[in-house]
């Protein structure tokens, strides 16, 4: 019955937008352009929506943020229908630089379509956009939103005016830009603001840059601020003169982010917002975090009390103030795309983990939350919705608990070099360790392998680890004596030396083999050290005082390509190799459509490692916490067999079974 009333709530009231957005995007007409606005003027923000009857009304933004990017297609109507039934009118999301330039400076656009049809499902359900499309995100996500390549170029000063960066920022603009022009809101689409970078403020204050940034977005999206034609654009800062004047650009609307405190505290805020206005502009705060980010070894997962959020977002409003909830729906950092954190090149690495849940008002698999319906109390106390404005709520998904699934198969990745690595990727003999992004590789694993001879010091360092290598003598683990099944390993920023012990197995001449797996756990996404490049960087790796050499290198991205090469499978009653990195192969069998749910793999029995489900990369797991369990939509499952396979890269002994839950676990 729901599902009819929603559907029913949608044609009624967006019968307009329906017919405009089918097919290929259309541009309006000339009189819509001049009747559909939304502007500041005298310290308000006015929208004139000819969709909706064409008066000049006083408009108070409501929004929360939704990564599309973070959440698998199948699953955002029903996110951005929960939304729009909380009470808001807006969504807000980045358009991260690495999902729709991934292969190399002056490439075609990829996964396009997704931004579009998410743009077009946020209209239809009835909400405005807020886009933010970089160059830079941070977003806790993947080198804040940079492809990969662009590291490639050293030196190189990200997020400046660096000719380098500057003309690989033109180019993606070029393309990205005039696909987003037909959806603005002045031309029948859902998009009110665009941001100009992202939180500048707190990194720079290269006005050059920005005003490149601001003279690209006037000619690909117009200058008309959103009074009848183009946009407006803004920009995003914390409360502080000095991070505003970092960001200042003329034509350029500044708002300031910041999380639940005192009604005062709220006041000094916006009052710093106008520190740089030459005329009032609309108090808005565009980052109102309803929660926040947990990274991997913490003690707890973040939470924040839904009373102190609904309280904060109640005194936002009651001063008449716009708002965006970061997040609202906070979703996943699928496959190995989670950011990391940096105040120190040597001393501190925080790695986001793989739930991006957030703490927030949705869930990571969707669901309503108490934090959820006090939000909406709040808002509806200021909006007074009547009954058929806004959609019923969506039911939260089913959740089922498959229980214990016996391992079927496992295979080494050291069997399986030649069919995991491309050969035109791989490099031979090198002098030194060749860095990730010098192998064109954006994220994964790198496999280093070099010879030793006993006659040389056993005392191993990097001397520039990023971010975790994992070391194999004659392809076997080093085995840690204070925690029995789990390989010994160096990680970035703790240790990045070890004392080993010399084979038996040795040759003639005394030589062994030596293989460093390193890992790739997220390149840095905020502050001063963005320029994180990946490998055992600086010369690589020392015995005593000497360096070490020559090296193969073996690019590991792990796509779904390469796994479906994986050969060599052992029945796991037989399996030996349980020592070296292993793929780890199940069979979660579904009988009907009916059993197809929502579920957990607890991290119960399991070390670090990377799950795919039907060749999907859904992300990392690990036993060091918070997170305890990863959650698996059940549009990635279907009745019959699907294959769930683990790539193990910690415990030395054989994962003989998994469970699946239907709840997740957090400490």
């Amino acid at each position: 019955m729901k599902l009819i009333l929603l559907l029913i709530f949608i044609l009624f009231i967006n019968l307009n937008h329906c017919l405009k957005i089918q097919g290929q995007p259309q541009f309006a007409s000339s009189e819509q352009q001049q009747v559909n606005s939304f502007y500041i003027e005298n310290g308000n923000f006015f929208m004139n929506d000819q969709g909706n009857g064409g008066s000049l009304n006083r408009y108070q933004i409501i929004s929360g943020s939704f990564h599309y990017f973070r959440c698998l297609p199948e699953l955002w109507m029903d996110r951005l229908t929960k939304i729009k039934a909380c009470g808001l009118n807006t969504i807000q999301t980045y358009i991260p630089w690495n999902v729709h330039q991934p292969n190399g400076f002056n490439t075609e656009l990829v996964a396009m379509d997704d931004l579009i049809q998410f743009l077009k499902q946020a209209q239809l359900v009835g909400l405005n956009v807020i886009l933010r499309p970089g160059p830079y995100a941070c977003a806790e996500w993947e080198l804040g939103g940079f492809p990969y390549w662009i590291l490639e170029q050293q030196p190189i000063a990200l997020r400046s005016s660096d000719s380098v960066f500057i003309s690989a920022v033109i180019t993606y603009w070029s393309r990205l830009l005039p696909l987003l022009q037909p959806y603005l809101f002045t031309n029948g689409g859902p998009v009110i603001m665009v941001q100009v970078e992202n939180e500048y403020g707190s990194y720079g204050e290269d006005k050059n840059y920005l005003e490149t940034l601001l003279t690209l977005l006037q000619k690909y999206l117009g200058e008309g601020d959103g009074n009848g034609s183009g946009v407006l654009f803004h920009s995003t800062d914390g409360p502080s003169a000095q991070m505003l004047f970092g960001s200042k650009l003329e034509g350029v609307y500044q708002t300031v982010d910041f999380g639940p405190m005192s009604i005062e505290q709220i006041q000094d805020n916006f009052k710093i917002q106008q520190t740089f206005a030459s005329k009032p502009t609309p108090f808005m705060n565009s980052e109102y975090y309803t929660g926040w980010i947990t990274h991997w070894g913490d003690a707890t997962a973040a939470r924040t009390d839904s009373s102190v959020v609904a309280q904060g977002l109640d005194d936002i409003l009651s001063l008449n103030a716009s708002v965006n909830m970061y997040m609202f729906f906070g979703g996943s950092n699928p496959g190995f795309m989670n950011g990391a954190n940096s105040n120190s090149p040597t001393t501190d690495f925080e790695i986001t983990i793989q739930s991006y849940d957030y703490d927030s008002p949705l869930t990571e698999s969707g669901d309503t939350t108490e934090k959820y319906f006090a939000i909406k109390n709040v808002i509806e106390k200021y909006t007074k919705p009547s009954s058929n404005t806004l959609p019923p709520i969506p039911s939260n998904s089913t959740k089922v608990a498959y229980g214990i699934i016996q391992i079927g198969q496992a295979a080494s990745l050291f069997n399986n070099l030649n069919n995991l690595v491309d050969q035109k990727q791989q490099q031979l003999q090198t002098g030194g360790p060749i860095p990730m992004e010098q192998l064109q590789q954006s994220t994964g694993f790198v496999l280093y392998e070099t010879t030793m001879n006993i006659a040389q010091s056993n005392q191993l360092s990097i001397t520039e680890l990023h971010d975790r290598a994992t070391l194999f003598i004659n392809d076997e683990a080093i085995e840690d004596t204070i925690t029995t099944g789990q390989a010994v390993f160096l990680q970035r920023p703790f240790n990045s030396s070890i004392e080993i012990n010399y084979p038996t197995n040795v040759t003639e001449d005394g030589n062994f083999n030596l293989r460093i797996l390193l890992e790739n756990q997220g390149r840095v996404n905020f502050g001063p050290y963005l320029n994180d490049r990946k490998g055992l960087l600086s010369g690589g790796v020392m015995s005593g005082q000497q360096y070490i050499g020559p090296w193969n290198n073996y690019p590991l991205p792990l796509t779904n390509k390469t796994l479906s090469s994986i050969n060599g499978w052992e029945q796991i009653k037989d399996y030996t190799l349980s020592n070296t990195p292993t793929f780890y192969q199940a069979t979660l069998s579904i009988n009907s459509t009916n059993d197809i749910g929502d579920t957990f793999l607890s991290f119960t029995g399991l070390g670090k490692g990377q799950l795919f489900v039907n060749g999907y990369n859904v992300g990392r797991y690990w036993n060091v916490g918070p997170q305890r369990t990863i959650y698996i939509s059940s549009v990635l499952l279907h009745q019959g067999d699907n294959e769930i396979i683990l790539f193990e890269t910690l415990l030395t002994q054989p994962i003989i079974q998994i469970q699946f839950l239907n709840q997740p676990y957090f400490d």
